[in-house]
């Protein structure tokens, strides 16, 4: 482990302080996406990775004071972190794979003519259901509106880059291997070293092509931070 005093007093600190950040940035953030937006259900769910995001930093930050307290690796402290930390990044996963394949299946329907089959094939023996009700209007407006199009398109190009993050993270810990080439693997899948500046859990993740990149779970919040705020 690093010792957590070894640094210059001229480094630039890269990431904000606990009073710098604005939590509400993903929760109301991501709620006002396409499909997140007239969703209620998987609003709450959108809404659910800016809640626990808030937590978690919290006790990443609490990790680092323990740290440099007793001067070495607080190591219950650091297991319960990482722990969070995997299981937020693997349920912002699905949330955004979701939103993924929605996009995907949406385009396909539109593209092959299949929206009004496909409104009635499904269920109206519920009325109540607002999960299909919901599902039926955004189909059809994504038929009839090529504005909304354009914005799921939009949003996707800024969500991307955070899904892709989130998958090299997911696959190199869950499934430890790189994203496409389970004959890629990283050297110690779930070990993770406390980062100096965030308290954040940092892990070596390999990529499709054998190369080793550093990212921690406030990386991804961050960039998702940055990303709903230009959306």
């Amino acid at each position: 482990m690093d010792d957590p005093h070894d640094y210059e007093e001229h480094d630039e600190i890269p990431y904000k302080g606990w009073n710098d950040l604005d939590f509400s940035v993903i929760t109301m953030g991501m709620k006002w996406l396409p499909f997140f937006e007239d969703d209620l259900y998987l609003g709450m769910q959108a809404m659910n990775v800016g809640g626990v995001d808030s937590v978690i930093t919290e006790y990443e930050y609490a990790l680092l004071r323990e740290w440099f307290e007793i001067e070495k690796t607080p190591t219950e402290s650091a297991m319960a972190v990482s722990a969070m930390s995997q299981m937020w990044i693997y349920g912002l996963y699905e949330v955004l794979r979701m939103w993924r394949d929605r996009r995907f299946q949406f385009r396909k329907l539109h593209d092959n003519g299949g929206i009004d089959p496909k409104i009635s094939g499904m269920s109206d023996d519920d009325p109540i259901n607002l999960t299909i009700e919901t599902r039926k209007k955004q189909l059809l407006r994504f038929k009839d509106d090529a504005t909304y199009r354009d914005k799921i398109e939009e949003a996707w190009e800024s969500i991307e880059p955070i899904y892709r993050m989130i998958e090299l993270f997911r696959m190199n810990l869950a499934k430890h291997c790189a994203p496409g080439k389970d004959g890629i693997m990283p050297r110690a899948p779930g070990y993770g070293r406390i980062n100096r500046w965030c308290g954040s859990m940092d892990y070596e993740l390999i990529d499709k092509n054998g190369y080793y990149i550093t990212m921690n779970r406030r990386d991804i919040a961050d960039a998702l931070r940055t990303c709903v705020q230009k959306a």
